[in-house]
């Protein structure tokens, strides 16, 4: 498989936080329309044995997060635990070597990352109330600011370059994540390029939210994360809900007995909506680490 970058440029506040889950069931959308629906099924004919595409989060520009690890493990001073949890950004040649110490805040690089909410009230538009009763029901919509972030894909040869940017193509234009019928989630992306890193070790950390399938762990450091799905394209317009999905949310960190090779780890998740043929990206891309201060 082969690795790629590319950055994008907000054009519009997102409400959606940017995940590679949440992406990579937009992105399956949009081969869906770009490529035909032939070309979809055929991709995700083996995804659960396979997977022909696999979608980071968006990470600060040149960096990548900090692992989920006890701060004994990162080197940190244990007397800072409030300036280290501000310290979220590393340089991928840090994160390889395990120079946890290194990370950055957001200021440090330039990164700006602001949320806004509006207070809105919900309506029922067959009677124009806010609801039977008519009182008063207020949500807060949640808006996000940032900075230019990269996005890692991971291909099979299977999954051609050119149909990834056909299909970035159309969730670019059309908006990611909610409200994007009103203009939210609307970026613009660099040229892909490809990315070489080391791949050999014992200890991984993962680029999005996961389902760990792999018995042959040592260890396994992680923060849990739970997926409130629901459906998108066509299939909003029945039940749109989808069961609860508990993952491994990004920057998990895997450690195995051995040195050994990973691109990915993970699985396919399906069985969670009424409709047969839904599939949910619980693969992530692994990123060599090193653990240098172990016990």
């Amino acid at each position: 498989m082969t690795l790629y970058k590319t950055t994008i440029t907000p054009k519009s506040n997102f409400t959606t936080p940017l995940k590679g889950d949440t992406l990579f069931g937009q992105i399956c959308w949009a081969i869906r329309y770009t490529l035909g629906e032939d070309r979809l099924n055929e991709l995700l004919s083996d995804y659960d044995k396979k997977p022909f595409l696999i979608v980071s989060d968006g990470f600060a520009s040149g960096y990548l997060p900090k692992p989920s690890m006890p701060s004994h493990l990162l080197g940190e001073n244990l007397e800072l635990k409030k300036e280290n949890r501000k310290k979220i950004w590393l340089s991928i040649e840090d994160l390889q070597s395990g120079n946890f110490k290194n990370a950055k805040t957001g200021g440090e690089i330039g990164y700006e990352l602001t949320k806004n909410a509006t207070i809105k009230n919900s309506i029922n538009y067959l009677t124009f109330t806010t609801d039977d009763s008519g009182k008063f029901a207020p949500y807060a919509l949640v808006e996000m600011k940032f900075s230019k972030q990269d996005i890692y894909f991971l291909l099979d040869d299977r999954f051609k370059l050119d149909e990834l940017e056909k299909a970035l193509e159309t969730v670019a234009k059309s908006g990611y994540g909610k409200r994007a019928s009103i203009g939210k989630g609307a970026f613009e992306y660099s040229a892909f390029e490809k990315v070489a890193i080391k791949k050999s070790s014992n200890a991984f950390m993962t680029l999005s939210p996961v389902v760990i399938d792999d018995e042959n762990l040592e260890e396994f450091f992680y923060e849990p994360f739970t997926r409130f799905g629901k459906h998108g394209g066509g299939l909003a317009n029945t039940n749109p809900f989808k069961s609860p999905i508990l993952m491994a949310d990004s920057s998990s960190v895997v450690v195995y007995d051995e040195i050994c090779e990973k691109e990915y780890l993970g699985k396919a998740i399906s069985g969670h909506s009424v409709n047969a043929n839904t599939v949910h990206q619980g693969y992530s891309i692994l990123i060599a680490t090193e653990i240098k201060n172990a016990q």
